[in-house]
């Protein structure tokens, strides 16, 4: 029987922005994303779109064929378009070619069949080896379209995955967050420290008992340049908080975390000194 050593767990450690759940992000009013879905098939098009719409995300417009998505893209010029290939009047693939002529660099995220994929990919080669298009084939999991939907318009996001032992990672990861992409990460460390302490301690850690660690320290809301009070700000933010001071509160939560993580690691690594291959 085999048994295991330490580094058959790291895997555990590491955190991929591919798999962050991104549905749960908000976005102020006048920062969301401007997204056409154009679809043929009304029941599809709006469970796509009450799919988009349980976040707070996008701005959605909705078209029913391709000459009514060009017109609606001629208007706005929508950071980035869903589109099934097949409909009438003007298919995906024709209307693709218009708006490309407008933006050579238009994000546009097809949903369709396999044999459409195949008609695409060999039309739109240039635009598909550089990240301009993508495609889904149906059916599909619902939240892995979300996630890929965010992370086709947040490209730079999708490239992330880091050891959360490793802080330096962390510390160039969070740079370059905006406050609410912050509040994500921080979540998905919340998460996997219950998630490794269970599985790796056999211990029960609870949100709340996570949430006291962040105010041991007597000087803890001063440390983040907060003015409000300990007990207002227990949560992950508070109303009316800063983007900075909610940025400072963040990055100081996520730091008494990963020490937590880290002595998870340690006292893991002890109890399990001895084993081999």
């Amino acid at each position: 029987m085999r048994s295991y050593k330490i580094k058959d767990f790291e895997n555990l450690f590491v955190i991929d922005f591919n798999k962050i759940d991104w549905k749960d992000l908000k976005v102020q009013p006048d920062e969301r994303i401007e997204l056409l879905i154009v679809e043929d098939e009304s029941s599809f098009r709006e469970l796509l779109k009450e799919i988009l719409d349980t976040t707070d995300i996008y701005k959605i417009d909705t078209a029913e064929n391709g000459k009514e998505g060009l017109n609606k893209y001629n208007e706005k010029r929508h950071d980035i378009v869903i589109s099934d290939v097949m409909m009438d009047e003007l298919t995906g693939i024709e209307m693709a070619e218009s708006i490309i002529k407008i933006n050579p660099h238009q994000k546009i995220f097809f949903v369709s069949s396999w044999l459409s994929q195949k008609q695409m990919v060999a039309k739109f080669e240039k635009q598909f080896t550089e990240g301009y298009f993508q495609f889904i084939d149906k059916p599909f999991d619902l939240k892995d379209f979300q996630n890929r939907i965010y992370l086709f318009i947040n490209d730079s996001l999708s490239d992330i995955k880091f050891n959360v032992l490793d802080k330096s990672a962390l510390e160039r990861t969070m740079r370059a967050l905006e406050p609410y992409q912050l509040l994500v990460l921080h979540r998905e460390i919340l998460n996997r420290c219950i998630y490794l302490s269970e599985v790796l301690l056999k211990k029960q850690y609870e949100r709340e008992n996570i949430t006291n660690l962040f105010l041991n320290n007597k000087d803890y809301m001063q440390s983040v340049g907060c003015s409000y009070d300990e007990v207002y700000c227990r949560g992950n933010v508070c109303m009316n908080i800063s983007p900075d001071c909610m940025t400072k509160k963040l990055k100081h939560q996520m730091e008494i975390m990963m020490g937590l993580i880290e002595e998870i690691h340690m006292h893991y690594k002890k109890s399990h000194k001895g084993e081999v291959n």
